[in-house]
């Protein structure tokens, strides 16, 4: 198939199996290494995604507060971003590895432009600043592929952004952390927006779930290690910035409608990394309320492992810990972190977890690129949070 004919298919709205496969082979040529830990592993993903065309059936959640209508601005003769603008070019522009900067020793731009459809110079024409105002989840259905004893087994994945502060360069660490904010206010900026990540993530849930059903959330703790790396030599202290999340998952926790009926289970994989007071705070929290649970080290605080998958009337919901500016698994099985893992098995290090996620690139879904048209034909598939 040629180039325009590709490109064609991997656009056109009709979710085909010619067309989803069209659309797995030109994602995978993007990728200069080998993308999953295994070629068996790849070749699975491609036959649930024939088996089971709904695995590439998506949900995007973003929060109501955010919402803003776009406009043409005569005075200066450009358009202004609105909410619906900035999504759909996060979801159709991004940078396939992205680690702080693109990352083209492992991607080809070449590759995404023949099979994609877009060049570097489109994927870099929002700025930087405007996509930090952008807070979205995307949640869908995974198969979880059978291993050792374990049958294969159906799950849901939700991919969302903690705060990056990783490095002074990050948007959010420019728009936070300035010489014009006392520590006081950058605490309470940082709060807002650690609590809406929360929020997001048990509303993504919310929207898979039905009546009599409930929602057994298993995250990691986003925002921590890694997303926090930029803070020393700023004069604050990271110890702050785990008692906002604290804060954040109490009020979440607390303001939660009544009727959402989920359970939060956090998992902290190394308990050293942190002082005991962060450790012990959560503890409390799991030791008062109900819907909140507490999985510690290798133990319990593997987000991959212990997944409850047999209980009846319960769906589960394993979070990835994603960014926005990549496309969903980053670096796939080179990356070494919580996404890698979750949706690639980088390193081979959890088989028990090889599934489908990454079926859950946007351009499997076309939809997600219009959503009022798709709305319109009965089926939506972005949804605004509900207000708490």
């Amino acid at each position: 198939m040629n180039t325009s004919s590709q490109q064609n298919t991997i656009h056109e709205s009709t979710m085909t199996t010619e067309r989803q496969t069209r659309c797995f082979e030109a994602y995978m040529n993007v990728y200069k290494g080998q993308a999953y830990s295994s070629k068996e592993h790849e070749g699975w993903i491609q036959d649930m995604m024939r088996q089971y065309p709904e695995l590439c059936q998506t949900t995007l959640v973003y929060h109501t507060e955010d919402r803003q209508d776009g406009y043409y601005d005569q005075r200066f003769g450009r358009r202004i971003y609105g909410t619906d603008d900035k999504i759909i070019d996060c979801l159709k522009y991004p940078i396939p590895v992205y680690w702080g900067r693109p990352m083209t020793d492992m991607f080809d731009w070449g590759a995404v432009h023949r099979g994609l459809g877009y060049n570097e110079a489109v994927a870099s024409s929002m700025p930087e600043e405007l996509r930090d105002t952008v807070r979205y989840a995307i949640v869908g259905k995974v198969k979880v592929k059978a291993h050792g004893d374990l049958p294969e087994r159906d799950s849901h994945v939700i991919h969302t952004e903690g705060v990056n502060l990783e490095t002074s360069e990050t948007a959010a660490f420019k728009a936070m952390i300035t010489d014009e904010r006392d520590s006081s206010d950058i605490m309470h900026e940082y709060f807002n927006r650690h609590r809406a990540m929360l929020k997001l993530i048990i509303e993504a849930a919310m929207t898979q779930t039905k009546e009599g059903e409930r929602a057994f959330i298993q995250a990691p703790m986003i925002g921590a290690g890694c997303f926090l790396s930029g803070i020393p030599g700023t004069g604050l202290n990271i110890n702050d910035f785990l008692q906002q999340q604290i804060a954040a998952m109490v009020s979440v926790l607390n303001m939660a409608p009544r009727e959402y009926k989920f359970t939060y289970k956090l998992c902290i994989f190394n308990t050293e990394e942190f002082n005991n007071d962060i450790i012990a705070a959560y503890q409390k929290i799991a030791d008062e309320d109900k819907r909140f649970e507490l999985g510690l080290n290798k133990g319990g605080g593997n987000v991959l492992s212990n997944v409850p998958f047999a209980n009846p009337n319960q769906k589960v919901f394993v979070v990835n810990a994603g960014d926005l500016r990549s496309c969903i698994g980053n670096g796939m099985s080179n990356e070494n972190s919580v996404e890698g893992f979750i949706v690639a098995n980088a390193k081979g290090y959890n088989p028990q977890w090889q599934n489908t996620s990454f079926l859950h690139n946007p351009y499997f879904n076309p939809d997600m690129f219009r959503p009022k048209e798709s709305e319109e034909r009965g089926h939506q598939v972005w949804k605004e949070t509900m207000a708490w």
